[in-house]
């Protein structure tokens, strides 16, 4: 029963994706690029989460809407509108806004900063960014705090819980080596303090615990090298799938010459006014 439920899901996807590349293949929607050289991105499909990436312009989402009729009527599935959001680029015009907002006939403008647990903005402060990671793992130090525990139960606390939070947006970030010390010194001195003794001393250095069993450590993660290794895992999908969305898109952004290898960092151009006194 599971099997069939998963293929017609799948046929079900599968149509809506055919119906949307045609739509934009005849021009009657049209997708984004991140660069000129990079392929149009019209829609992205993750489980039941639906992104369609169009231009804000109510007759493009009057196109869309037509789209959505044609699947609801094909699948027998309905659009729930009031579980639909709509985001806009930040230079969108109000009449724009509201027009779409109309021909679709959503409600609620998303203002969200998250998705699927990860920024959708990540500016130049990575570490403000990043640092509600830094309060998860506080607020889960803190209840544990309350609890009598071994140094065994810290141990697999701190290995399956609290450095276990930071793996799925080290593996799609760069958090910053300073946010990776912070909370590594966050951990440590919850590792290190007594029960009933908040500032005792730490008689063994992070660096040594950092460490392997066999080489005199607990294994914890050196937070900073593990989420390097996860950056590095991506890279290596991207030399193994050229051929994927994400790695021609990169391409076409950061590399439109060579490969992921010989790609080099971009400068930063930072501009200081320089004021004569008394201005």
């Amino acid at each position: 029963m599971t099997c069939v439920t998963t293929v017609k899901y799948r046929i079900r996807v599968n149509g809506f994706s055919a119906l949307l590349s045609k739509a934009e293949e005849e021009g009657r929607i049209h997708g984004i690029r991140i660069c000129r050289a990079a392929p149009s991105v019209s829609h992205l499909l993750f489980a039941d989460d639906s992104l369609i990436l169009c231009k804000a312009k109510p007759a493009e989402a009057q196109q869309l809407k037509d789209i959505l009729a044609i699947y609801e009527e094909g699948s027998g599935q309905l659009i729930n509108a009031d579980k639909s959001a709509v985001m806009f680029s930040p230079n969108t015009k109000d009449s724009d806004r509201r027009g779409v907002m109309q021909a679709l006939h959503i409600r609620s403008e998303t203002m969200n900063e998250k998705y699927l647990g990860l920024p959708v903005f990540v500016g130049k402060s990575r570490s403000s960014i990043f640092a509600y990671l830094k309060e998860r793992i506080w607020q889960r130090i803190q209840g544990w705090k309350e609890r009598l525990l071994s140094r065994a139960g810290k141990e697999i606390l701190i290995k399956a819980v609290a450095q276990a939070i930071l793996v799925f947006a080290m593996g799609c970030f760069d958090i910053t080596k300073e946010l990776c010390n912070q909370i590594s010194a966050m951990v440590a001195r919850f590792w290190g303090n007594n029960q009933d003794k908040e500032g005792s001393m730490h008689w063994i250095g992070w660096e040594k615990l950092v460490c392997s069993k066999a080489e005199g450590g607990l294994g914890f993660r050196d937070l900073h090298s593990f989420n390097m290794a996860m950056l590095a895992k991506q890279a290596w999908r991207l030399l193994q799938n050229p051929t994927s969305l994400c790695a021609r898109l990169m391409k076409a952004k950061y590399y439109p010459s060579s490969d992921v290898m010989k790609a080099e960092a971009r400068p930063v151009f930072i501009h200081v006014e320089k004021h004569m006194p008394g201005h």
